[in-house]
C-alpha cells in the first residue's frame, strides 16, 4: 500500500516535490521518485508485503513507467501464469501489463490505483469498487494525478465548485468523475482513462457486475458458492508478514469477517463505544464475539472531547466535505489502532448492500408495487398540490410520476428539501441527473429486478463514494490499510450471478446468517440490526460547534436563512439529525479551506 503522484508534461521540480510530500502519511516506510524533463513520478510506500525485499517503484522498462497504490491479492497465481518469480504484487501487475496491455486490469483481484506512462500516453486505472482513490487535473501543458486531492491543491489552489453542493446534499459526497474542485476530476470505479499527448482522452469501464450471466438458480447453490468465495476472500486478505486486526462492532457482518479470519491467524479486534450513552454502545456485543472467537480485544471510549478534537483532524484529512457522521469516531478508532502498531485491518463493509440488509430496501420494494396501479393520475395531482417536506412524500411522488424511486441508501436531502434550503433553483429529479450515467448502464444491461438496481447503485454511491472514501481517508491518514472481504470482485460477481428473486426472498441477509451459524453464537446472528449512531448532534449543540453553520452562512450565504433556521430549530427536537450534520460538515470544511 502506498501513495502515488505524478505529472506528465511541464512542471517545476520543487513544486512537484512539495506536492508529493503532502501524501507522506499514506506510505511512511519509503519514498521514491523517477523523473526527467517531461515527467515526474513518485511513490510513498507502506510496507506490508515483501517487507525486506528491495523496493523498486516506480518500475521502468524501455518507454514504460509504472506506479501502483494498493494490493493485488491473487499476485501469486498471476506470477505462475506469467512464469515469473517475485514477492512483489506490483512487479506482477507490471509484467501483466507488458503481456496483456490494457486488458491486464481484468486479471487483478484486489484494490488499486495504477498510473502507467507508456511512451507519451498516460493511463490511469482504478479498482472495480473504487477502494483506492485516483484524482487528476488536466492543464494546458500537463496532466497531474494523485492518490489524494491535497497534492493537486499543492500544485494549484482549489477552486470551489458550488454547483456540487446539491449533489453533496443529495448523496453526502461528490460523485465521480466530479470533485469539489472545478478543475479536478477522479477516475471512476472499475474504469481506466487514457490521456494522449494531443490532450485527447478516452474512458473505458472494464468492470460491471451487471454483465455477469445469471447462473445460480437455487438457494442451496447460492449459499454454498457465496460461503466458499467469502472464506477465500478473507484468506486472501490476511497479511503474511504483519499483524492483522479487525474492526468489530458486534454486528453480524464485522463479527463474521473476524470469526473467519480468526480461523486463519491470531487476530486483534477493536471496537468503540460511548460511556453514558448505552443506547448507542455496542461494545458488550463486540466483547461477546471476541471471547467466542478468541481474539485479543481492545475497546475504546469516545467522548465529547474526543469528538470535537477529532473533527479538526478529519477536516484536515478530507479534501472534500463528507456527510457521514461515522467518519469522526472511525478516525479516532483508527488512530488508537495505529498506536497499537497494526498496519492491516479487516472490515465488514458491503454485506448490507450485497444481501439487502437495510430495512428501507423492503419499504422500497413495497412502494414499487404502486407503479402497477392503473389510475395514478389523481394521486399525481394530489401530491403535487399537497407537498410535504418528509421523505415519504418524495417517494410517493416519484412512483406516481413514474421516475426512478430508489437512488441509493446514501440519499439524504430530497430535491424539494434542497430547493427550500439552497439559494439556487434545484429542479425536480436533480438528484437523478447526478446518477444518470449509472442508471443508463443499468438500463442498457437489460436487468429489471429492483434488487439488482438497489445493489448496483449502492455499490457505486453508498459504498464507493461515501463508505469507502471515508474508510480510505481515515485509515491512510494513520498509515493503516483497511481491507473489505465482502467487496471482493469474485464475490460480487457471484452475487450478481444469482437469480435476483432469490436474493429478494432471503432479505434481510438470511444467507449471511446461515453462513454465520458455523462461526458465531445464535444471539449475535439473530439480534436485531442496530444502525450505527452516536450523540453527535447533542455534542455539536452542547459545545456550540453547531454555530459554525450560522457563521459560514453569514460569510457565504449558501442557504435561505429562514429555512436554515427552521431546520436548526427542528434539530433541537431531535429531527433532521443526519441532514444537520451534513450541513455542518460542509460549513466546517468551507470555513477551514476557503
Amino acid at each position: 500500500m502506498c501513495a502515488i503522484f505524478g505529472v506528465v508534461g511541464k512542471y517545476e521540480t520543487q513544486t512537484a516535490q512539495k506536492a508529493f510530500q503532502t501524501l507522506k502519511h499514506r506510505g511512511v516506510d519509503e519514498s521514491h521518485i523517477a523523473c526527467d524533463t517531461s515527467h515526474f513520478f513518485g511513490v510513498h510506500r507502506l510496507a506490508i508485503n515483501a517487507i525486506n525485499a528491495s523496493y523498486t517503484q516506480p518500475l521502468r522498462h524501455n518507454t514504460i513507467t509504472f506506479v501502483m497504490n494498493g494490493e493485488v491479492y491473487n499476485y501469486r497465481e498471476l506470477a505462475k501464469e506469467l512464469n515469473i518469480t517475485t514477492q512483489s504484487d506490483t512487479k506482477v501487475a507490471f509484467v501483466a501489463y507488458q503481456k496483456w496491455g490494457d486488458l491486464f486490469v481484468n486479471k487483478l483481484r484486489g484494490m488499486f490505483a495504477i498510473a502507467i506512462l507508456d511512451g507519451e500516453t498516460l493511463k490511469l486505472f482504478r479498482d472495480p469498487l473504487g477502494k483506492k482513490p485516483l484524482f487528476y487535473r488536466i492543464s494546458q501543458d500537463a496532466i497531474a494525478f494523485s492518490s489524494e486531492l491535497k497534492a493537486l491543491y499543492a500544485l494549484q489552489p482549489m477552486k470551489l465548485n458550488t454547483m456540487q453542493l446539491p449533489v453533496y446534499l443529495s448523496y453526502q459526497s461528490t460523485i465521480a468523475p466530479h470533485t469539489i474542485d472545478a478543475s479536478c476530476k477522479q477516475v471512476e470505479a472499475g474504469s481506466y482513462m487514457i490521456f494522449k499527448s494531443d490532450q485527447s482522452t478516452q474512458t473505458h469501464h472494464y468492470f460491471d457486475p451487471l454483465n455477469t450471466p445469471i447462473s445460480i438458480h437455487s438457494e442451496t447453490q447460492a449459499i454454498s458458492q457465496i460461503k466458499q468465495t467469502l472464506i477465500h476472500s478473507v484468506q486472501l486478505r490476511i497479511p503474511s508478514e504483519v499483524s492483522c486486526g479487525a474492526l468489530l462492532s458486534g454486528g453480524l457482518d464485522s463479527s463474521l469477517i473476524a470469526a473467519i479470519a480468526s480461523k486463519e491467524t491470531p487476530l486483534r479486534t477493536f471496537s468503540i463505544g460511548y460511556d453514558g450513552y448505552e443506547q448507542y454502545d455496542e461494545r458488550p456485543f463486540a466483547t461477546q464475539v471476541a471471547k467466542h472467537i478468541g481474539s485479543q480485544h481492545n475497546t475504546y471510549n469516545f467522548t465529547k472531547e474526543d469528538f470535537l478534537e477529532t473533527i479538526e483532524e478529519v477536516i484536515n484529512v478530507l479534501d472534500e466535505p463528507l456527510g457521514d457522521p461515522a467518519t469522526i469516531p472511525l478516525c479516532f478508532l483508527l488512530k488508537q489502532i495505529q498506536n497499537e502498531g497494526i498496519k492491516v485491518v479487516l472490515t465488514g463493509d458491503g454485506s448490507d448492500e450485497l444481501f439487502l440488509g437495510y430495512k428501507p430496501y423492503k419499504e422500497f420494494l413495497d412502494l414499487e408495487q404502486l407503479a402497477t396501479l392503473k389510475h395514478k393520475q389523481w394521486m399525481r395531482h394530489f401530491l403535487r398540490s399537497n407537498y410535504s417536506m418528509n421523505k415519504e412524500w418524495e417517494w410517493h411522488k416519484r412512483i406516481f410520476e413514474e421516475t426512478t424511486l430508489f437512488r441509493s441508501s446514501a440519499e439524504l436531502f430530497s430535491d424539494l428539501q434542497q430547493n427550500r434550503l439552497l439559494r439556487m433553483n434545484v429542479r425536480d429529479d436533480n438528484s437523478l441527473r447526478a446518477i444518470e450515467p449509472l442508471l443508463g448502464r443499468f438500463q442498457k444491461s437489460k436487468r429489471t429486478a429492483p434488487a439488482d438496481w438497489y445493489t448496483f447503485i449502492d455499490l457505486h454511491i453508498q459504498l464507493s463514494e461515501v463508505f469507502l472514501r471515508k474508510l480510505d481517508r481515515t485509515s491512510m491518514a494513520h498509515s493503516i490499510e483497511a481491507r473489505t472481504p465482502f467487496l471482493d470482485k469474485t464475490l460480487i460477481e457471484t452475487v450478481f450471478a444469482t437469480d435476483p428473486s432469490l436474493r429478494t426472498a432471503q432479505m434481510p441477509k438470511n444467507w449471511i446468517k446461515e453462513i454465520a451459524k458455523t462461526y458465531l453464537p445464535h444471539s449475535i446472528i439473530q439480534r436485531k440490526k442496530k444502525g450505527f449512531n452516536y450523540p453527535y448532534l447533542v455534542w455539536l449543540q452542547e459545545s456550540g460547534e453547531i454555530h459554525t453553520i450560522t457563521k459560514v452562512q453569514e460569510r457565504f450565504g449558501f442557504f435561505h436563512k429562514e429555512h436554515l433556521f427552521w431546520l436548526l430549530s427542528e434539530a433541537q427536537k431531535g429531527k433532521f439529525q443526519h441532514q444537520i450534520f451534513a450541513i455542518y460538515m460542509w460549513c466546517k470544511w468551507v470555513e477551514k479551506k476557503q
